[in-house]
């Protein structure tokens, strides 16, 4: 079932009411950038290891995620937020600009591979995505559109 009490609390600890308000807005405009995606990975970073986290959400909790693809994860976010510590405000702010020069120059000053600079825009590019889908009115398709995407990734999520 999870501990649905437990994951609020930590979330109220890894993010602040008007942060939250703020992101909410953002979200409902369908407005995505890095920073966002940065300021999300430092607050899951707060609210603790992955496998815990997946344990306090209900539903969750019963899926088989292996430890070591949490694991892999979390050093994913390491790699990406190093990534996007070598990125300009202005790249941070639109993304969309990187382009080849860019990320070359991005990887040298992340130390990080041109590949792994590619998987965190490739992964900026779906999570856009999904806010979009998400976006209740004319463009998203709300949460019969979570709902369906869930089933895929193997939950089941009545009513999200």
């Amino acid at each position: 079932m999870g501990d649905l009490e437990g994951l609020l609390e930590k979330a109220r600890e890894a993010i602040n009411e008007e942060d939250a308000k703020d992101m909410g807005k953002k979200f409902l405009k369908g407005e995505f950038t890095l920073i966002d995606l940065y300021e999300q990975m430092e607050a899951m970073k707060k609210m603790g290891p992955l496998t815990k986290v997946m344990d306090m959400i209900p539903g969750m909790g019963g899926v088989k995620i292996p430890k070591e693809m949490l694991a892999q994860q979390e050093g994913k976010l390491k790699i990406w937020k190093f990534i996007m510590d070598s990125c300009t405000k202005e790249e941070l702010e639109d993304p969309g600009e990187i382009d080849r020069t860019r990320i070359e120059r991005i990887s040298t000053g992340s130390g990080r591979s041109v590949t792994e600079v590619r998987e965190l825009l490739k992964q900026y590019k779906q999570s856009k995505k999904m806010m979009k889908m998400m976006k209740p009115g004319k463009g998203g398709k709300g949460n019969k559109q979570m709902e369906m995407m869930m089933k895929k990734m193997g939950g089941n999520f009545p009513g999200m």
